[in-house]
């Protein structure tokens, strides 16, 4: 569960460097970037 959370955090970091600045404020408002990565965590396994 602990990489998975790594790779959960990685991918938010590495939308943050391709224009996700904004979703990183969406993250403290609604957690839209978190949901979209945990969907693609879920997509991807």
């Amino acid at each position: 569960s602990a990489l998975l959370f790594a790779m959960h955090g990685a991918t938010i970091l590495a939308v943050s460097r391709y224009g996700g600045e904004r979703e990183i404020e969406q993250i403290v408002d609604r957690g839209t970037a978190s949901e979209r990565a945990a969907l693609f965590w879920r997509w991807t396994m």
